[in-house]
């Protein structure tokens, strides 16, 4: 059973419900102020976060899959926005607001 991390709703942070094709959940959706470094690195910085793949192309394709509390969790960058996807649909909102509240304060 997961213990509770202490989570701090504030603001107007919204969740995002919008399925892809192959059953993930795109959940929030940020503008983005840091380079993919900066992004990268955030994301050791989640205690628990384990990286698992890592993206960077001179194409401009650039993606981070990282796990997260037992779920896998996948950062793209596209048209200047950072997109939050789980692979699990059904993850708890509690989860996925930690996860969106720690990037919102890194692309503040």
């Amino acid at each position: 059973m997961l213990s509770p991390l202490p989570v701090i709703l504030t603001g107007a942070m919204r969740l995002i419900d919008e399925r892809t094709a192959d059953g993930s959940r795109r959940f929030s959706r940020l503008s983005c102020a840091a380079d993919w470094d900066g992004i990268r690195g955030h994301v050791m910085q989640l205690s628990g976060a384990e990286t698992i793949n890592f993206t960077n192309e001179e194409s401009g394709i650039r993606r981070l899959d990282f796990s997260f509390r037992g779920r896998r969790f996948l950062i793209h960058r596209q048209d200047g926005r950072i997109h939050l996807y789980v692979d699990d649909p059904q993850c708890s909102d509690l989860i996925l607001f930690q996860v969106c509240r720690h990037f919102e304060q890194l692309l503040r």
